[in-house]
Formats: structure tokens, C-alpha cells, sequence
């Protein structure tokens, strides 16, 4: 490895030690009578690392994997050939943090029955949910209508019901006259369903499919994926057949009957005599280390000590049953976890990463430093941009921008049209940002927002203006065929052109880009909270409560006192230990409500009281 020493001007000649080639694989400045030539990204040198990233070895990148292990041993051996200097944990290029894997399944698994004949299959009568609780349970069965508690319908599965100690027997979704065919209300959701019962002393809960629904009486495939998602309560989805025998057993008639009973707008919660369950979900959660990879080159003169991040994130899915099988297919082999192997997300941002690294090498010196860095943990929740902006290794104060890329891989031939979202989070960005799109010849596709589902999110609400690249959306996201060979590299590498240019505008500017804070745009949709409290939760389970990365500017959080870094232990009269807990807290609020809220912050407990807004 080789360190790039600068002298003179940008484009000037510089001094450089020969970089030892790892593996044969790199491509390094070329050395010209002691000059280092200007490094040019190409296609095929682009395509290289996409291939090595999203190749199948890789197993998807998913946390807590060799695969992932691997990948940020490539990430980090480049840039040290490339002369970054390490910007990590005690001179590496490394930043260590712990994360939730996915649930695992264990042989523990098991139903026990009383009362009915023969004992229910794993597969074939239950098997958990991805959100299922962990550990041991035991108690008397009973069926507890839809488990859903709707004002507006005047139905309420729980009136003079006690499931105190019970497990509960519940039908999926909701009676079909409150939608229609074509859409539920957040009623049906999985989620209300488990709090309701769980926060009325429930110890499991069952769900069955109605019948003549779409999905037949096929069981959801058990899926470790969508990380370490615990509602904090046993829950199987379970088949017809094992549902009907336990009502029968318990003197309650039929699935039909009950069935046509709760959508006729009647009441149907009824004990289950006689019948008992003991059983363990067998779902461990694990925890695990993960690495950020940090790489800084140095500038020179007296805006050396402001930095501007480049950024992308490496992790993917892993290995995963597909989400859109886990959901329609009837397939049996749709159902066999499938390498996803990220090619698009986030292969395409990382290998951009590693590029630009490698040519802003060649370019030295620089007025501005520049940090690169590759993210860990962003599909669980940008877990790794979020720890890394609670936990920095330079001064946060210096950091004048972050550029995020994720997904910039998948332009098509005929469209020349980038996305860039945070426009406007610095006064001088939108101008510059069609300047040069103009330049490149690309149509610009903004958002004034720095405010979205990846890593410059972390940084925005730090205060440091924000830019993320986008190629957009398409039918390989999140699916088992986003592969290397869908990119189309030569437009990739045209995009990484212009976000050269956008970058350097930043580095040799005069001027410090000016934070502008512009609010995200409204979500569409019913199944989203009637209230907001404005906060950036944390998916990280920090063992105490849910912790805040971020409070909003002007939001209701702000309001009432809360501050960056508290941890909410409590809402109301709900326990919150996650992101899930905090949700089921609000979910029946309205604008304008006023709440309890307890936060710890510095080890001390405080209660807030916060006006919640629509």
C-alpha cells in the first residue's frame, strides 16, 4: 500500500509511493517520471467491483455474515491502495458497532395441545411469525373475533372479554364490508392485532386466514428477514384445519359460523373450553458486530479542516425468503430463502464510493477534505450512517456535506432523467445541481428534501446539507434478480461523472454550503399514524427503550422538551422498548392530544408532556 504525498496545485504534478496491487485486482494511478496521471473511471473498472459485491460468495451482504465481512475487507483494501488514510477505530479503516440480526429458528419450536385430538405439524398447522416474541408460554385457548378494536364500527372483540393469561385465537384481516375488496383498514394489521392482545394480558396469539380469502389456507413461510422485528408477544399463523379442530373441541361451532357471525357485525369472542396450549416460539435474536469502513483524504490550506462526505452503504438483504412471495406466491419454491444479492442496492452506490475515492487521489491536493465512507446496517434502519454521526471520528462541526448514493445503477438507454433528493438543503445547491446536469445533459428530477429512507437522512438531521443520488425504482428492488449484469454501467459511470463535478463544486468552493432545513413531503396511504410526534427513532435496540437519533425542527417532540439522544421508556400507559411499542402507543391517538412521555437522558428518568400534531 502506497499513501499519496501532494504537492502544488490541483492537476499539478505529485509525489507518490507505488501502490502494491492486492490480488491483482486494482487499478492504481498510473507513474509517469514520479507524477501521478489523472485516474479515469471506466465501465469496466466500475463493473468490477458491482461483480465482486454482488456476486453470490457475497451471500447478499446481510449483517453478521462472512459475506458482509468480506465485502468491507474489499471496501477498506481499496481505499487504503488509493492513499486514504484510515478514519476509523484506532488507526483502521474500520468502525465497529453492534447490531440485531434476524431472528433464528431453533428446534425449540412446538405446540402442544389438550383437548383436541392428535398434535398440531410445524409447517403444516403453525409456524411462527417474523414478528413473533421469543420464548416459553403456556395457557387456556379462546377465540378472540378479528382481535381488533374499532370505534367508528362500534366493534370491539374485547368487551367484556378477558384474555388475561390466555392465548388468542383470531381471524386475519377484518370483515370485508369496512374496505372492500381492494384494501384494508390498520385495523387488520398484524401489528394492532398483537397489541391489542398483548396489552390486554395475553401470553400468544393465533391467526388464522378467513376463509374463502385469496391466500386459501396457505401458511406464511417462516422468514428470518426484515432483521429483528419483536412485537414483544408469541404469534403463529396457523391453518384452518388445526383452527377448526380447537373450536369444535371448545364447544364454539365452526370457522364458518364465526366467521359470518363477526362480518354480520356481531359479536363472537367465545372461551375455548377444555382446550390448552403450551408452547415456544423457538425465534432467538442475536446480536453481532458490524463494521463502518472510513476512509479521509487530507486537504491542504486553510479549509483543510472542513470535510465533505461521500458515502454509500454495502450491506443488503442476505439470504431471505422474497417479500413479495412471502405475501402472493403459492409457489413452494418462491417460499425457499433466495440470495438477494444487492446489485442495484447498494453495490452500484459502493462501487461509486470506491471510484471516486481512487480519483480524487489522482487529484490531489484538495482545498476540503474528503471522508469516504461505506455504510453498514442501512437496510435494518441506517444503522451505520446513524452511528456513525452519534459516534464520529472527526468533528461534525467541520462536516460541510454529506453525498449519499444509493441505487445509481439502473438508468436506462433511452432516459437520461437522475433523481436527486435535498435540492434545497443548502441554499446554493439547487443552481448548482442544474448547472450541472445541464452539463452532463441529464434531466434533473428533484426533491428540496434531504429527508428519506437512506444515509444522508443521518446527516440532514445533524444539521450538515445533504444530497442523495438516485437512479430510481424498479422491479428487481428487494428482489433475489437485482444481479450485476441488470446495471446499465456505462450510464452509471455518466452519473458518477456528474456527481464528480457536484462534489468538487462543494471541495473547491469559497463559500461554506448554508444548512437549509426543508420538511419531507406528506406520505400517502391509510395505514400510516393519524398523529406524528416528530422524531427520528432508532431501529437499534439499545436494551432500554426506544432511542431518538433525531428531533425535528418545529415538531411536537420539540415542543415539549425533547432532545436528541433520550430514550423512550414510556408512553401513556404503554411500555416502549421499540420502534413497535412506540407505534402501538400512538396508534389510537388523535391531533391534539396531549401525552405522557418518559425519556431517560444522561441514566435520569424525566417525563415530558407532549401535544401530539396530525
Amino acid at each position: 500500500m502506497a499513501f499519496v504525498r501532494p504537492f502544488g496545485t490541483r492537476g499539478g504534478q505529485r509525489n507518490a509511493l507505488l501502490t502494491v496491487l492486492w490480488l491483482g485486482c486494482l487499478t492504481v494511478p498510473t507513474l509517469v517520471f514520479g507524477a501521478v496521471m489523472k485516474y479515469s473511471i471506466t465501465p469496466n473498472s466500475y463493473q468490477g467491483h458491482v461483480n465482486f459485491l454482488a456476486a453470490d460468495e457475497q451471500g447478499g451482504r446481510g449483517l453478521g455474515t462472512p459475506g458482509i465481512e468480506r465485502s468491507a475487507d474489499y471496501i477498506a483494501k481499496h481505499f487504503a491502495s488509493s492513499g486514504l488514510h484510515p478514519a476509523g477505530d484506532n488507526g483502521t479503516f474500520f468502525q465497529s458497532f453492534d447490531v440485531a440480526l434476524n431472528p433464528k429458528m431453533t428446534e425449540a419450536c412446538e405446540l402442544q395441545v389438550t383437548g383436541v385430538g392428535g398434535q398440531p405439524a410445524y409447517e403444516t398447522d403453525f409456524i411462527p411469525f417474523g414478528f413473533t416474541g421469543s420464548g416459553k408460554f403456556e395457557g387456556d385457548v379462546v377465540f378472540g373475533g378479528y382481535g381488533i378494536v374499532n370505534d367508528d364500527k362500534k366493534h370491539n372483540d374485547y368487551a367484556h372479554f378477558d384474555v388475561e393469561g390466555k392465548v388468542v385465537l383470531m381471524l386475519r384481516h377484518e370483515p370485508p364490508s369496512w374496505t372492500g375488496d381492494d384494501d384494508f383498514t390498520p385495523h387488520s394489521q398484524f401489528s394492532n392485532k398483537v397489541y391489542n392482545a398483548k396489552e390486554r394480558g395475553a401470553v400468544a396469539v393465533l391467526i388464522v386466514n378467513r376463509l374463502e380469502d385469496g391466500d386459501g389456507d396457505k401458511l406464511q413461510a417462516w422468514s428470518g428477514g426484515d432483521n429483528a422485528a419483536d412485537y414483544g408477544l408469541p404469534a403463529f399463523h396457523v391453518s384452518q384445519k388445526f383452527a377448526e379442530s380447537m373450536i369444535k373441541a371448545g364447544g364454539a361451532g365452526d370457522l364458518r359460523s364465526l366467521q359470518d357471525q363477526l362480518d354480520a357485525g356481531n359479536p363472537a369472542s367465545t372461551q375455548l373450553k377444555g382446550v390448552h396450549i403450551k408452547g415456544d416460539s423457538g425465534v432467538v435474536r442475536e446480536k453481532a458486530k458490524t463494521r463502518n469502513v472510513l476512509g479521509i483524504l487530507k486537504g491542504v490550506g486553510p479549509l483543510a479542516h472542513e470535510i465533505v462526505v461521500i458515502g454509500a452503504h454495502y450491506d443488503h438483504l442476505g439470504i431471505t425468503v422474497p417479500r413479495s412471495a412471502r405475501r402472493h406466491s403459492a409457489e413452494a419454491v418462491d417460499q425457499i430463502p433466495q440470495i438477494h444479492n444487492g446489485a442495484d442496492d447498494n453495490a452500484s452506490g459502493t462501487a461509486g464510493v470506491i471510484e471516486l475515492a481512487r480519483k480524487f487521489a489522482s487529484q490531489q491536493p484538495l482545498k476540503r477534505s474528503v471522508l469516504f465512507m461505506a455504510f453498514s446496517g442501512e437496510e435494518s434502519g441506517l444503522l451505520g450512517s446513524k452511528f456513525f454521526v452519534n459516534h464520529p471520528s472527526v468533528d461534525l462541526e467541520n462536516v460541510v456535506a454529506m453525498l449519499n448514493m444509493d441505487m445509481i445503477g439502473r438508468l436506462g438507454e433511452d432516459k437520461n432523467t437522475i433523481q436527486v433528493f435535498g435540492t434545497e438543503a443548502a441554499e446554493s445547491f439547487d443552481e448548482m445541481l442544474k448547472q450541472l446536469a445541464k452539463k452532463h445533459q441529464f434531466e434533473l428530477k428533484g426533491s428540496a428534501s434531504a429527508t428519506g429512507p437512506s444515509d444522508h437522512t443521518s446527516f440532514y438531521q445533524k444539521k450538515i446539507p445533504a444530497l442523495h443520488f438516485f437512479s430510481g425504482l424498479h422491479e428487481d428492488y428487494h428482489r433475489p434478480s437485482d444481479d450485476a449484469d441488470k446495471l446499465n454501467t456505462d450510464k452509471a459511470v455518466a452519473f458518477l461523472a456528474y456527481i464528480e463535478d457536484v462534489a468538487w463544486s462543494i471541495i473547491d468552493g469559497d463559500e461554506r454550503p448554508i444548512y437549509h432545513y426543508v420538511a419531507a413531503p406528506a406520505q400517502m396511504g391509510g395505514r400510516r399514524s393519524k398523529v406524528r410526534m416528530g422524531i427520528m427513532p432508532s431501529y437499534a435496540d439499545s436494551g432500554d427503550g426506544l432511542g431518538v437519533d433525531g428531533v425535528l425542527q418545529d415538531s411536537p417532540a420539540l415542543k415539549g422538551g425533547m432532545k436528541d439522544g433520550d430514550v423512550i421508556v414510556r408512553i401513556g400507559e404503554t411500555k416502549v422498548k421499540n420502534i413497535y411499542d412506540y407505534m402501538a402507543a400512538l396508534r389510537d391517538k388523535n391531533p391534539g392530544d396531549e401525552v405522557e412521555v418518559d425519556v431517560l437522558r444522561d441514566g435520569k428518568l424525566q417525563t415530558l408532556k407532549i401535544v401530539l400534531g396530525g
